[in-house]
């Protein structure tokens, strides 16, 4: 079976789509689920990705991401995209085959399948908003208890089972912030606001009281990663936009510095006699993972391989939408080393093939355990 899906990971890494428009992605999982003998069901409130589910009892639930991302592939890979300036540079290739190889196995051996597995093929994991958000609206969820993610991982060595011990990432809170001034020449500032001045004190100034008004033994990051505004050496601009990010580990930490901002900004506004347009775009909330769910699967690791159980204790501060399905049921989030070369999102990266045997042979061990365990109850 492993040479059958690692076969199937070198045909969809070509593939790789942008986010909610995998439809060749989409239509080649649809194609190989059929020639199984499975039915791929399309998803109500998107064009592309779906679902298949095999067995009967309790549901587990499983997510493969199926989106790449708009970067241009290395020239030397061994197999390459297709499409230039998309490439599968977060190993969601890799993911689909997980999935594919989890209804493949238990095809093959139904007996050791004592409940449901429903398997999500998700696109646009890397968008904002991520396709999670339309997938929660699907009719997928009854009988229900649990949903488990994946994510391979190149910074730890190839077949390592990372699991977090609190959150398995961050929240990832996207801002759009529009200073407006009544503009002016550079050489009369007095004469009106000098919105590039203000607009730095105000960078400086949010940051130090964000930073003094959360506990700091609590996680949080606030960066901007965008300024723009004036079109002329001579002309102090009327509107200058910031783009940033909010993030933390807590999703009540998140809240409180949402609210934090918010009241800076109106004071500042006052104060400067400025006007400010604050949103927040995007919202992807933390990965916080079923604690009960995490202690199954260091028990199962610890029977099966307690050398390949990694127990992590520092938190990623990226984002995954899978943390919205969490919001709906509990769930677990792990990661499962790659090896490799290269950094994720980046045109360099590339994985390693082996991955998938230890990956699969540790999911669905685990998937039975679950099962047998009893730990839908």
């Amino acid at each position: 079976m492993i040479k059958e899906i690692i076969k199937f990971r070198r045909k969809f890494h070509p593939l790789a789509e942008l986010s909610y428009k995998e439809y060749k992605t989409t239509a080649y999982i649809e194609e190989i689920l059929t020639n199984w003998g499975l039915k791929f069901q399309n998803f109500e409130n998107l064009d592309t990705g779906g679902f298949c589910e095999i067995g009967e009892g309790p549901v587990l639930l499983f997510r493969s991401d199926i989106d790449g991302l708009p970067i241009e592939e290395a020239e030397d890979h061994p197999v390459k995209s297709d499409t230039k300036g998309t490439m599968h540079a977060c190993g969601h290739d890799f993911h689909i085959a997980i999935g594919l190889g989890l209804l493949r196995y238990f095809q093959q051996n139904p007996n050791k399948l004592k409940g449901k597995l429903r398997v999500i093929f998700q696109p646009a994991e890397e968008a904002a908003p991520g396709g999670a958000e339309f997938v929660i609206k699907e009719n997928i969820w009854q009988n229900a208890r649990h949903i488990v993610g994946v994510h391979v991982d190149n910074q730890y060595p190839t077949g390592k089972v990372i699991v977090p011990e609190k959150a398995a990432s961050a929240s990832s809170t996207s801002l759009k912030i529009e200073l407006k001034g009544p503009g002016g020449h550079t050489s009369r500032p007095d004469d009106t606001v000098d919105l590039i001045n203000v607009c730095g004190e105000y960078i400086t100034a949010l940051q130090n009281h964000l930073n003094s008004s959360i506990d700091p033994r609590e996680t949080l990051s606030f960066a901007f990663g965008k300024v723009e505004g004036g079109d002329t050496h001579n002309a102090i601009p009327q509107k200058i936009e910031l783009r940033g990010t909010l993030r933390a580990h807590k999703n009540s930490i998140e809240k409180k510095a949402r609210n934090i901002i918010k009241d800076f900004t109106k004071n500042f506004s006052q104060v400067y006699n400025i006007e400010i347009d604050l949103q927040f775009p995007t919202r992807c909330p933390a990965t916080n993972n079923d604690p009960e769910l995490v202690d199954k699967i260091i028990q199962f690791m610890a029977n099966r391989d307690k050398s390949n159980l990694v127990i992590q204790k520092k938190a990623s501060m990226g984002a995954d939408d899978f943390a919205v399905y969490l919001e709906k049921l509990p769930g677990m989030y792990i990661r499962i080393g790659a090896g490799g070369q290269g950094e994720m999102h980046t045109g360099e990266l590339l994985l390693e093939e082996k991955l998938l045997e230890p990956a699969l042979n540790y999911l669905t061990g685990f998937i039975e355990f679950y099962f047998d365990s009893g730990s839908y109850k």
